[in-house]
C-alpha cells in the first residue's frame, strides 16, 4: 500500500466493531455519521482500532490494520449513516497492543501514561502523518516474515475476513497467487493473539522466540487451513518438538510425552520439565479436539 500517494490525505485512527449489524465490515465497509461529523473524506488514510468494549482480549484495545477511505456506496435508511468502501486494505503483521505502544513517540497528542480519553469518544481520532507512519513501522518491525507482494497482502486480508465468517478452506493457489505466505501472515498473528502473545506451555517468553505450530499440517487438510484452533503458540524448540511428534496433548490439554526420545538431550530435558503441564489459554480459543486427535494418531511418535 502506497501511503504517500495522496499528499492531501488526513490520517485517522477509527474504532470498528466489525459488526454486520452496524454495517461495519473490517477492510471492506465502514458506517459513518457523515451528517453529524464531517471529518473523514475520500482519500483519507485510517488505522483500525478495536476498542476495549469490543475487544476479544479482556477489555484491551488494539490496532490491527489500515486502509483508505473510499466512495460512499449507499446510505443506511435506519440510521442515515453513509456506508463507505475501504480501499487498499492492509492487515498488520502484529496487532499493536497497549504494551507495544507504551514507548511509542506520539506527536499528535501528548501521552501522559494513561489511555483513558487518549482516543476520542466518538471513535474517530485524527492523528498526523508522523504517527501514522510510525505505527506502520512499529508493527512491521515486531515480526520477521518474508516480504509479500501486493496480491499476497490483499489475500492476507481476505483470509482475515474469511476466518471472521468461519470459512477455513483455502487452496494452494488463489487466482494464480501462492497462498501459504499470505495465510501464514494472518494465521500466525491470530494464534499468537489468542494466546496473548505467550507460549501455551512456557507462558510469558521473549516474543522473538515465539512461533506458531499447526496441529494438523498444512498439506494434510485444506479445509481447516484458516482455523486458528488448528494452531498453538510455542517457543521455537517446543514447536519443533510438537511438529516432529515428540509430544502431544490429550483432550483436556495436558502434555503427553512420547516414549520415543528426541535426537538431542536439550529437547528431552525441556519436555520432561513440562511433563503433564496443561495448556495455558482462553477456553474460547482452545485447540479443536478433532485436530488434537489427528495429531495423536498421525504425528505423535509411539
Amino acid at each position: 500500500m502506497n501511503q504517500n500517494e495522496n499528499s492531501q490525505a488526513n490520517y485517522f485512527i477509527i474504532d470498528s466493531s466489525s459488526s454486520i449489524e452496524h454495517n461495519d465490515v473490517d477492510f471492506k465497509y465502514y458506517s459513518y455519521q457523515n451528517h453529524n461529523n464531517n471529518q473523514l473524506h475520500k482519500g483519507d488514510l485510517i488505522i483500525y482500532r478495536r476498542s476495549g468494549s469490543a475487544s476479544e482480549w479482556g477489555n484491551e484495545f488494539y490496532l490491527y490494520g489500515v486502509g483508505k477511505f473510499g466512495e460512499v456506496v449507499r446510505q443506511d435508511p435506519a440510521t442515515g449513516n453513509d456506508i463507505v468502501t475501504i480501499e487498499q486494505p492492509y492487515l498488520f503483521s502484529h496487532r499493536l497492543m497497549k504494551q507495544n505502544l507504551r514507548t511509542f513517540d506520539w506527536t499528535f497528542r501528548k501521552f501522559k501514561g494513561k489511555w483513558s480519553n487518549f482516543f476520542n469518544m466518538n471513535g474517530i481520532t485524527q492523528i498526523n502523518e508522523h504517527d501514522y507512519m510510525g505505527l506502520l513501522a512499529r508493527q512491521k518491525n515486531m515480526v520477521s516474515e518474508p516480504k509479500l507482494s501486493d496480491a499476497e497482502e490483499l489475500l492476507a486480508v481476505k483470509c482475515y475476513q474469511a476466518e471472521k465468517n468461519e470459512l477455513y478452506f483455502i487452496n494452494d493457489e488463489a487466482k494464480g497467487v501462492k497462498t501459504y505466505n499470505a495465510v501464514q501472515k494472518f494465521f500466525a498473528d491470530k494464534v499468537k493473539f489468542n494466546y496473548h502473545y505467550k507460549s501455551a506451555v512456557a507462558g510469558p517468553v521473549d516474543e522473538d522466540d515465539l512461533v506458531v505450530a499447526r496441529i494438523v499440517p498444512w498439506e494434510a487438510n485444506k479445509k481447516i487451513r484458516l482455523d486458528p484452533r488448528n494452531g498453538i503458540s510455542f517457543t521455537k524448540m517446543l514447536a519443533e518438538a510438537f511438529t516432529a511428534g515428540y509430544f502431544t496433548f490429550n483432550d483436556k490439554g495436558h502434555i503427553v510425552i512420547s516414549d520415543v526420545a528426541a535426537p538431542d538431550a536439550e529437547t528431552n530435558k525441556l519436555l520432561n520439565k513440562y511433563k503433564n503441564r496443561k495448556i495455558h489459554m482462553n477456553y474460547q480459543y482452545s485447540p479443536n479436539k478433532e485436530y488434537l486427535e489427528y495429531h495423536r494418531e498421525h504425528i505423535f511418535q509411539k
